[in-house]
């Protein structure tokens, strides 16, 4: 791959900044986590069928669900990649799963690299696969242009874009034209249309999004590991799931208004990321609530308290004992977080006004299975309604899971088109 004079600039120039940000980046708190591996030490990692980025614990699952649909009768080696501690957990799971029920997918699992050229440039060297997946909008430069400079094809599935993502883009859409992905499926035609834009139309097809193949109505029947241990059977608790950072403020009034009103409801409060735990816990303790954190909950704590969340992996349990359920990463300017996971337990979720990762959600929001509020003040005023009457659960799942039957399919077309790059 050659590039333009102005296109080399801007890499180097790109190249530059992650030399400038290197102190920094040994300091961050969420990449200290596997720094080393981050860095592209030797062995970072052996030779691969097929390298597939994951970002975060979200994108994990969706990497998961990927394992699950590859054919069974023929034996794969995966390099898999993630850029945070949870996402690192989903996939630890995922290679448990693998030994058991698919031992012939061979999984190595490692911190993917910082996007400096010359880093990904040796990464690829090492993995040498057929070809590099990304999922959902993970578009870095360094990557690509090293998959370019030695013809390793890439493709973006379960793509999405958000307008302002695209503006953003578009600044230096010279250069992002020059290192296009070879395919890319993307979840709605809005998001298809900005990959066009950016990229070009070749290579940009709409697929099912795979999030949809992960949730389907769950059998109210199935124990729940929380029942009776953190929760007790006829506690009255609310669940604020998937909390961002850049929402906090908002949520610490929404727990004083909660507890105000309902001083015997529970709140099970679980933030997106666990380094916030801690701060988390000063505030609670500032303020005299009485609060737990879940790692040292073995019976019921009593009615009212705050159940502060710091082990991974139960979102989905909390959520099938709420009474009343608000997800995160919507009071402010985030985007969203996935709401099916209540849902699927018959519980119709909360948000607030921001979900635009979620565009899709506008049919459910139309058909009342998920409910916009315009603030915090409309989150809680919604949530005090779910509390004192929750719509029956039952007709919940049954809506939902007509909702859902149309949507989903979207894993196998991902596996589809991965097949074409493993032959």
């Amino acid at each position: 791959m050659t590039l333009s004079l102005p296109n080399s600039l801007l890499l180097k120039a790109y190249s530059g900044l992650w030399t400038l940000a290197s102190p920094a980046l040994a300091r961050n708190k969420r990449l200290r986590h596997g720094y080393s591996q981050r860095q592209v030490p030797g062995g970072w990692a052996g030779k691969a069928d097929l390298w597939l980025q994951a970002a975060s614990g979200g994108e994990a699952y969706l990497a998961w669900e990927l394992l699950k649909a590859l054919p069974a009768d023929r034996d794969w080696n995966l390099l898999l990649t993630t850029c945070t501690l949870q996402g690192m957990e989903v996939l630890e799971k995922a290679r448990t799963w693998c030994r058991e029920h698919r031992p012939r997918l061979t999984l190595q699992l490692c911190y993917f690299p910082f996007d400096k050229p010359a880093l990904m440039q040796r990464a690829l060297r090492m993995a040498a696969p057929k070809a590099v997946v990304l999922l959902e909008t993970e578009l870095w430069p360094g990557l690509l242009a090293a998959c370019k400079r030695q013809s390793v094809p890439v493709a973006v599935l379960n793509g999405r874009m958000t307008s302002r993502s695209l503006a953003g883009y578009l600044a230096t859409g010279s250069l992002w034209k020059a290192l296009r992905p070879h395919t890319m499926l993307t979840i709605s035609d809005n998001d298809a249309r900005r990959f066009a834009t950016l990229f070009g139309e070749q290579g940009v097809h709409t697929m099912h999004n795979i999030k949809f193949d992960r949730v389907s109505p769950a059998d109210p029947d199935t124990p729940n590991p929380l029942l009776g241990i953190v929760v007790g059977a006829n506690t009255s608790l609310v669940t604020l799931g998937s909390v961002r950072m850049e929402e906090e403020d908002e949520i610490r009034r929404l727990v004083s208004m909660l507890r105000e009103a309902r001083p015997k409801t529970s709140i099970a409060l679980i933030p997106r990321h666990m380094e916030r735990v801690v701060a988390w816990e000063a505030w609670l303790r500032s303020q005299g609530i009485p609060m737990m954190r879940r790692s040292t909950v073995d019976a019921p704590p009593a009615p009212g308290t705050v159940i502060l969340w710091d082990e991974f992996g139960e979102l989905t349990h909390a959520y099938a004992l709420s009474r009343a359920v608000f997800v995160g990463g919507s009071l402010a300017p985030l985007g969203g977080q996935n709401f099916l996971e209540p849902l699927a337990f018959g519980i119709t979720p909360v948000i607030g006004p921001s979900y635009g990762n979620f565009a899709w959600a506008k049919g459910l929001a139309d058909e009342s299975l998920v409910q916009v509020a315009d603030d915090t003040q409309g989150v809680f005023d919604q949530l005090l309604r779910n509390l004192k009457r929750p719509a029956p659960r039952d007709a919940i799942r049954e809506r939902f899971g007509r909702w859902l039957e149309e949507r989903q399919g979207g894993t196998q077309a991902a596996v589809k088109a991965m097949l074409t790059f493993l032959g």
